[in-house]
């Protein structure tokens, strides 16, 4: 008789390493996320966020489309919102709100970047949108992010706030992206379509205020 080792068991297993290989797998899937990594990445959360609400204050402080004020005013608060609940799952997650993580540096060094870029005044709605389809681009794959991960964080009341705060969240960050989207094709159609003589007009009134810095420096001097 051969011996019986490679046999399946009563429960349709073969003997050997398959078992323990499949608690193995069991217990990685069950595992819970690292407590630094998600410190890390609440605080790079928190930095995008305050980003976006100076890209939003930017928009409306420049804003030529005054139609695009009242969802800009509406954006602007839900993203302070944001920041808010930000705020508090990077504190139970045990991190300082001064914490900065190498990831919120790059953020805030980002957004930075963006607002500090200058356009002309015909192009700073379409600049200043642009810039919130960027951030916002980044907001929404953070938040579906947590989404995803949210069901393997430790700690019971984190994990809590952290579900709830995506199931507030989501959709907003889905409605700002689009909104943004849309709105930057209508502003580069807009361009596109502008009639060439208000473009030159345009460019004649820049000359003409170069020529008038010129004559001024010259009778200074």
């Amino acid at each position: 008789m051969h011996g019986n080792g490679g046999r399946k068991s009563r429960n349709g297993n073969r003997s050997g390493d398959n078992g323990m290989h499949r608690r193995n797998d069991g217990g990685r899937r069950g595992a819970s996320i690292n407590s630094q990594w998600l410190r890390d990445f609440l605080s790079e959360m928190l930095a995008v966020e305050k980003g976006g609400v100076k890209l939003y204050q930017r928009a409306m402080s420049d804003l030529q489309h005054a139609e695009h004020k009242e969802k800009l005013s509406e954006f602007l608060r839900q993203t302070e919102r944001h920041v808010e609940l930000c705020t508090e799952m990077l504190q139970a997650a045990g991190g300082d709100v001064d914490y900065k993580s190498p990831g919120a540096e790059a953020a805030e060094h980002k957004a930075d970047g963006l607002i500090s870029t200058e356009v002309p005044p015909q192009m700073m709605d379409l600049n200043n949108i642009e810039n919130l389809v960027l951030a916002e681009t980044k907001d929404k794959w953070n938040w579906e992010t947590l989404g995803s991960i949210s069901s393997k964080i430790e700690d019971a009341e984190l994990k809590r706030m952290a579900a709830k705060a995506v199931r507030e969240v989501q959709k907003q960050e889905k409605s700002h992206l689009d909104w943004n989207e849309q709105t930057l094709s209508k502003l580069a159609m807009e361009s596109a379509m502008r009639a060439p003589a208000e473009r030159m007009r345009e460019h004649g009134e820049e000359a003409e205020c170069s020529e008038g810095e010129a004559m001024t420096s010259e009778v200074d001097r």
